[in-house]
Formats: structure tokens, C-alpha cells, sequence
């Protein structure tokens, strides 16, 4: 601890760029660069999830996703997370983490290497599910393609499962083991900039891999040669996906004999320390949220957060899929999404650093729901106008001038909101993601750990769910059989939704604003006590 205390203080520049003193670099840098690759890996999959619904299943909406998200990721993201706890029971932690990288890997290799060569052999035919949605109830119209076509429904879950499992249990798990309370803050949002190099460069693969392999002058996307195309890119894209496997755990490994073993670096159980999140079910969940209304609007955030990112994500991908119906060309598309949402995020978490320093905690934290309504309203604005004009002709000159190049509707609704959702998610990362962190400040340790454990259970998966859920009411329940989420009535009302659940998540920041600008004036005040104390 002495030795800690002795090292030299950083420069300006050097403490907000690069705090990261040279003996720190042995354990730094192959940190950052596995999380480089997980990124990598996270976002290659994250594109061809995409891909797989919306441009492999015949005849179905952009719903099916939420469908996906509903029936298939929520449920298995709790059946993976108990059979993790109780395998980490058995093995020890490195055993798990080779174990559920090899587990992941292997199976984005067999997918895109055997199992979806095979598709039309292991499938359902388009009959077959036709036959199905006819006989069942319309409930299930968007369900059955995700049963016939199982292998791309386990290929979405898997690539959804990832950023839990290897993100938020594996890395952040061995982050906070190895990590030193003095090394968090300076590590921790370099690992999250740096990371995002992943992103940049999964995007530009995706790219590359997509127009090299395309299928020249196909219109069908079903046709043997556009499945065979997008097959040859898929075995580019998960052959990187091992290769980029093989370096995490080789990283591991060797951090493991070589890191992990220099007492500098590293002393067992000298990690950040934290106190155990109490365990608590969704009904003590919901039950502890209900009862405090701070920690209800800390929910809020949440909850708001991603049931906006859904509503708004479900209409932008329905106009990809018109505008790009060819596997190859959507995925290709997808990959440039990655790319600029991997530049506007290291861009932006410079920025958002300084707004976080510079402005008051209600600023910092209304800059994502602000800009993400905003740019919604623009977004649902051109979806409104492109009904009554058409998607291929704009005929009024000023307005033409606005559909940059194309001069089609269809064209600048897709481009508009690649940038919106590309730098939608690049603030959340730089500014959403640290003031809700900040948000739990007002609050003594023990609440803070009940009320992370609630929000967690509660707001987490209800925003992830809550969206999903209307999007398949509405096309499954309350609208005729067969209804996409392209319908005007229902994109209106999906659009409504989202403003509401927006403005919602404007009201929660300034309701939960007094309370932590307090909170936050009374610590300035105490710091200022003691540094005026220590001078005296």
C-alpha cells in the first residue's frame, strides 16, 4: 500500500487519456485486449442475429425478433444463468471460463459451418409452417417460424447469451478479481473505450466478408445462389469468431501464469472487495422497487431505456429489410451499423467524460433520453411522410434534396436511423451507463445493494421485455393473423409507444434529480471541509 501511495501524480493530458503507469501495462493492456476480442465476437454474431430473422425466414415481419427476445432469450438467459451458478459450484473459475468460451465458440463454428449448409434438410419447409400458423391459433403466427427454422432461432439466443456470459459474468468477473481498488477507476472505462476497437473492427469484417462473397444481379433472397453467398460469408465471419476465441483464452492463460503470479500485479483476495448482492426474486424484487419510490424511479431509467431502444430498434430494422431483403447486403448493412456505433462510442466517451465533470448530474443524465426522442421524432416523421408520398418518389424539389443522394424515402428512413441508433448507443455507454451509477449514490450501502439486486431483476428484463411484448400483442393478439410491424396502423402505434415511454424516461431524470444533486453538493461540500482542514 506504501508503494501505491509513492507513485507520481499524472499530468492533465496522461490523467484523462491514458492513467496507466508502466508496470501497470503487463496486466492492462491483455485486459483491454481481451476485451477487444469479445466485443469482436460479440458484434460479428450481433449483425448475423439480425440477418438470420429478418432476411433467412420466409415470410416473416421485422415482429419476429421481438418474438425472439420474448419466447427465446428471456427464457434461456435464466436457464443458462442457473446452470452457470451451479457449475461454478463445481469447477473453479478458470475451468468455467475455458468451459463457457469453448461451449459459445464451438457452437457459432458448427453453425456456420454445418448447421446452416444443412438448413433445408433439419428445417421446416415454408408449407410446413404455413400449415402450422394456419391450424394454431394467431398467438402463434409469429412463434411457429421460430420452431420450424430452430437452428437460426438457437443462433439468435446464443449471440444474445454472449454479451451475458462472456461480458458481464466472465470478464467483468475476472475485472473485479484481479483489479485493485486503486487500478479500478483508471482501468475500468479504459477497458470499455478501448473494447469498442472491437466493434470497428468486426463492423468493417462483416463488410468486407459481405460484398466479397455476394451473389451478382440476385433479387431473390431465398434463391439457391444468395443462400449459397451468404453461406461462404458465414464461414469467413465464425472462422474469425474462433480465431478470436483461441486469443481470449490463450490471454487468459497466460495472464493466469504470468500475471496472476507477480505479487506486484497481484494479490489474492486483494481485489475489489464487494459485499455479496443479497439474492432476491422477482416477487421480493418488485415488492422492494413498489415501496421506495427513489429506487422505483431508478428503475425507471432502466426499464425506459430499453423498452425505447426496442420500439424504436423494431421499426428501423423493418425498413432494413425492405431496403435490403438480400442476406448479404443486410448483413453487409449490419456491419456498417457496428462500425460507426464503435466510432461514435470512443468518440463519445471523451466527450461524455467531460460533460460528466463539467455539468450538473440532471444535464449529463437528460442528454439520452433528450437526443434519443428527438431523433426518434425525425426519424417517425419520415416514416409518416414516406407513407403518403411513396418510398421511391418524393416529389416535391425541397423535399427531394433532403433524401441525401437516392432520392427515395425508403433510402434516407434506413440511413437516418443508423446514425440515430449509432449514436443512441454510443451516449448510453459514455453517459447513461455512469449517471444511473451515480444515481444509487444517495443511498446508504445496504440499500444500495438491495436496490441494484431489484432494479437489476425488475427494470433490466422488463425493459428488454416490455417492448417486446407490446410488438407481439399487437401483431399476434389484437390485429388480423398475418399483420407485420411494416402495417401503418400498427407503426403509428408502436411510434405513439415509444414517445410515451420516452417522455416517461424524461420525467424519471427530473424526478430523481433533487435528491442526487444533494447528495452530490453535500460531497463537494465534505471534500472542500477536509481539503481547507488539511491546509490549516
Amino acid at each position: 500500500m506504501g508503494e501505491e501511495q509513492k507513485l507520481p501524480e499524472f499530468g492533465g493530458i496522461r490523467k484523462s487519456l491514458w492513467p496507466i503507469y508502466k508496470f501497470e501495462l503487463k496486466k492492462f493492456l491483455p485486459m483491454s485486449f481481451m476485451m477487444i476480442f469479445i466485443l469482436f465476437v460479440y458484434t460479428l454474431c450481433r449483425d448475423l442475429k439480425d440477418t438470420l430473422l429478418q432476411t433467412c425466414i420466409p415470410n416473416a415481419g421485422t415482429e419476429i425478433v421481438s418474438v425472439a427476445k420474448l419466447f427465446g432469450v428471456i427464457p434461456f438467459s435464466v436457464i443458462f444463468t442457473i446452470i452457470f451458478m451451479k457449475l461454478s459450484n463445481k469447477y473453479n473459475t478458470a475451468k468455467m471460463f475455458y468451459g463457457t468460451i469453448t461451449f459459445f465458440v464451438s457452437f457459432f463454428v458448427l453453425f456456420g459451418w454445418v448447421l446452416y449448409p444443412a438448413t433445408k434438410y433439419i428445417h421446416g419447409s415454408p408449407e410446413t409452417t404455413a400449415a402450422w400458423q394456419a391450424a394454431l391459433p394467431k398467438a402463434f403466427n409469429s412463434l411457429v417460424p421460430l420452431v420450424t427454422n430452430w437452428t437460426f432461432t438457437l443462433a439468435y439466443i446464443f449471440a444474445e447469451l454472449w454479451g451475458t456470459a462472456v461480458i458481464s459474468l466472465l470478464f467483468w468477473q475476472f475485472a473485479n478479481d484481479i483489479t485493485k481498488t486503486t487500478e479500478a477507476p483508471r482501468f475500468y472505462s479504459l477497458f470499455g473505450m478501448i473494447g469498442n476497437f472491437g466493434l470497428i473492427g468486426s463492423g468493417k469484417l462483416v463488410e468486407y466478408f459481405s460484398k466479397k462473397t455476394a451473389a451478382t444481379n440476385v433479387q431473390d433472397t431465398f434463391s439457391e445462389e444468395a443462400i449459397k453467398a451468404f453461406g461462404s460469408s458465414l464461414k469467413w465471419q465464425m472462422s474469425f469468431v474462433a480465431i478470436s476465441g483461441a486469443m481470449i483464452i490463450l490471454i487468459y492463460y497466460w495472464m493466469q501464469k504470468n500475471v496472476l503470479t507477480d505479487p506486484k500485479l497481484y494479490t489474492p483476495g486483494g481485489g475489489i472487495k464487494k459485499k455479496a448482492k443479497p439474492k432476491m426474486g422477482v416477487g421480493e424484487s418488485f415488492m422492494y422497487i413498489i415501496k421506495n419510490p427513489y429506487v422505483m424511479l431508478i428503475a425507471a431509467l432502466v426499464f425506459t431505456y430499453g423498452m425505447s431502444i426496442h420500439l424504436d430498434e423494431v421499426l428501423w430494422k423493418s425498413q432494413i429489410k425492405l431496403y435490403y431483403p438480400i442476406k448479404n447486403d443486410y448483413n453487409s448493412f449490419m456491419g456498417g451499423v457496428s462500425l460507426r456505433t464503435g466510432i461514435a462510442t470512443v468518440i463519445l466517451m471523451l466527450i461524455g467524460t467531460n460533460i460528466l465533470s463539467r455539468c450538473k448530474w440532471r444535464t449529463s443524465a437528460l442528454v439520452t433520453p433528450v437526443f434519443t426522442l428527438v431523433t426518434s421524432l425525425i426519424f417517425f416523421g419520415l416514416l409518416l411522410y414516406k407513407e403518403k408520398l411513396g418510398s421511391d418518389a418524393i416529389n416535391v424539389e425541397w423535399l427531394r434534396r433532403i433524401a441525401i443522394f437516392k432520392g427515395s424515402w425508403l433510402w434516407t428512413a434506413v440511413w437516418i436511423g443508423m446514425y440515430q441508433v449509432s449514436l443512441s448507443k454510443g451516449i448510453k455507454y459514455s453517459l447513461f451507463d455512469s449517471t444511473k451509477n451515480m444515481a444509487y449514490m444517495p443511498l446508504d450501502p445496504e440499500e444500495k445493494l438491495k436496490s441494484q439486486a431489484a432494479v437489476e431483476v425488475i427494470g433490466g428484463r422488463l425493459g428488454k421485455g416490455g417492448g417486446a411484448a407490446m410488438v407481439w400483442l399487437l401483431t399476434s393478439i389484437i390485429f388480423p393473423k398475418g399483420t407485420h410491424v411494416t402495417d401503418p396502423l400498427v407503426m403509428k402505434i408502436v411510434m405513439c409507444m415509444a414517445i410515451v415511454v420516452m417522455t416517461l424516461w424524461i420525467i424519471a431524470v427530473l424526478g430523481i434529480n433533487p435528491k442526487v444533486e444533494a447528495k452530490l453538493a453535500e460531497k463537494r461540500q465534505e471534500e472542500k471541509e477536509v481539503k481547507e482542514a488539511a491546509k490549516a
